[in-house]
């Protein structure tokens, strides 16, 4: 199980960031001078962009090195949320988060399949619970996280 282990702790972070922002949407509201409900569209981008590449994607790199596509994915990923970080408006903060989404949604089914063939048949249900598990647990966490950080680092 030791040589699944980055992929939950990945999942977690494609969890936390889904949310992480949900809870400070009034701050990053003021800050761009925008409503809340256009602030809130980030969630939206993040995990709709993530739903719907998810089975798209998976699909279409089927024949590509899972290896070199979960790096590459989470590059993407975080490579977003480096644009996301330093947006100055609207469209790049959502273009982002949509990017985000989509490194997430890349990343997410290969991560499942990959941890399925990593472990004796034994042990594949417990590393696919630990990557579902990541993911939930990123997810409770990632509201509360969000204002946690907000309210000492400001957004």
């Amino acid at each position: 199980m030791k040589n699944i282990l980055f992929l939950p702790i990945a999942m977690f972070a494609f969890g936390m960031d889904a949310y992480v922002v949900a809870g400070i949407i009034p701050e990053i509201s003021t800050s761009f001078q925008i409503t809340d409900a256009q602030t809130a569209q980030m969630v939206t981008a993040f995990t709709l962009c993530y739903a719907l590449s998810a089975p798209i994607l998976a699909t279409l790199l089927a024949g590509f090195p899972t290896k070199k596509a979960l790096v590459l994915s989470m590059l993407m990923f975080i490579a977003a949320n480096l644009v996301t970080i330093f947006s100055t408006h609207l469209t790049m903060l959502l273009a982002s988060r949509a990017l985000a989404g989509i490194g997430a949604g890349i990343f997410s089914p290969l991560a499942a399949a990959s941890a399925a063939s990593l472990v004796p048949a034994e042990k594949k249900g417990r590393a696919l619970g630990l990557l579902l598990g990541g993911m939930s647990t990123g997810t409770v966490v990632g509201v509360p996280a969000g204002l946690a950080l907000a309210t000492w680092l400001g957004w």
